[in-house]
């Protein structure tokens, strides 16, 4: 069965959490380095609200999925740890069926470090997409 894939582009909201800096909105993707203007480290928390998807089946799932990530992160769902990204991790997904409301609220917590390849996108530099699979 195909998968269908909504894209979780925009707007995100973005604070940092190392630094006293006003959050501001940002569409995703974009490399840590282009949001915080050249910062090659730290720690920031993004914020997507979105609708549960409609007319889902009974045997349909829905899945968070990030494809290009750079940096370890802490990902949660209205409240709910849904696990982690590890740092040598460039991709994550999670199933949040279970978890889903009316109306949601991802938060990623992540840090970021550029030391060992500072030329190499960072954060959430790829696509974050929900996923209906059967």
């Amino acid at each position: 069965m195909p998968v269908h894939r909504m894209f979780l582009k925009g707007p995100w909201e973005v604070r940092r959490l190392d630094r006293e800096e006003p959050s501001r909105r940002v569409v995703l993707p974009a490399s840590w380095q282009t949001i915080f203007e050249g910062s090659r480290c730290g720690r920031a928390e993004f914020r997507r609200k979105f609708h549960q998807p409609t007319n889902l089946e009974s045997h349909e799932q829905v899945w968070i999925v990030f494809q290009g990530v750079r940096g370890a992160a802490g990902v949660d769902l209205n409240g709910q740890r849904l696990g982690g990204i590890d740092i040598n991790d460039e991709t994550a997904e999670f199933e949040i069926t279970p978890h889903l409301t009316l109306h949601n609220e991802l938060v990623v917590q992540f840090m970021f470090e550029a030391n060992d390849a500072p030329d190499l996108p960072g954060g959430l530099w790829g696509p974050v997409a929900l996923e209906i699979r059967s």
